[in-house]
C-alpha cells in the first residue's frame, strides 16, 4: 500500500470518529475510574509500610548469611568481623553492625517501591526508621539474642542510620519529592 492511499484511508477512519455519536460510559464508571486513581496516587500507609517491612526484613535476615550478628545467623564467625570487632570500640561497632542489616533491605525496598509508595515513606520516614530498628531488635530478642542496654542503643542507631542512607539515596535516584 502506498503512503497516499494509506493517509487518505487513516483520514476517512478519522473523519468518521470525529462525526460518530459520542458513547457515553456507565454511569459509575466515572467513579470507579477516579477511585483507582486515588488509590494509586495514595497508597494506605500500612499497605507500604507492611511491604517495606517485609522486604528490609528478608534483606536484612540475608546479611546474616555473612555477618554472624547475635549468634543466631547462618554466618560464622570469620575473621574479618573478629578484627573489625577488635579495632572498633564496643558502641562504633554495634552501629557498624545496625547499618550493615538494614541498609541493603532500605535501598532493595525503595528500588522496589513505586514512587507514590516512596513519597508515603518519606513523609514519616524518621519514625519509620526508628520503628522499624526498634521492631527487628525486639525480634531479636524474641529470637534468644543477647540483649544488652548500650549495644542495643548503639545497633537500634545504625540501623536507623542505615536506613535512612538506604532511602535517602534511592529518593535522591528516584527524583521523588518531598
Amino acid at each position: 500500500m502506498n503512503k497516499k492511499k494509506q493517509r487518505t484511508e487513516t483520514m476517512a477512519e478519522f473523519v468518521k470518529f470525529v462525526q460518530a455519536d459520542p458513547v457515553l460510559p456507565a454511569p459509575g464508571t466515572d467513579q470507579s475510574i477516579l477511585q483507582m486513581v486515588e488509590k494509586s496516587l495514595n497508597p494506605s500507609i500500612w499497605i507500604v509500610f507492611a511491604k517495606c517491612f517485609c522486604l528490609q526484613t528478608a534483606a536484612g535476615f540475608s546479611t546474616l548469611l555473612i555477618c554472624p550478628q547475635f549468634d543466631i545467623g547462618a554466618g560464622t564467625h570469620n575473621r574479618l568481623f573478629h578484627v573489625l570487632h577488635s579495632m572498633l570500640p564496643p558502641f562504633l561497632f554495634y552501629v557498624v553492625c545496625g547499618i550493615i542489616f538494614v541498609l541493603l533491605g532500605a535501598v532493595l525496598a525503595g528500588l522496589v517501591l513505586s514512587r507514590d509508595e516512596i513519597r508515603v515513606i518519606r513523609k514519616i520516614r524518621y519514625v519509620y526508621y526508628a520503628v522499624y530498628s526498634l521492631f527487628i531488635y525486639m525480634i531479636f530478642g524474641f529470637l534468644g539474642a543477647d540483649v544488652i542496654l548500650i549495644s542495643a542503643f548503639a545497633w537500634i542507631l545504625g540501623a536507623a542510620a542505615g536506613s535512612a542512607a538506604g532511602f535517602e539515596t534511592v529518593f535522591r535516584i528516584k527524583a521523588v519529592p518531598a
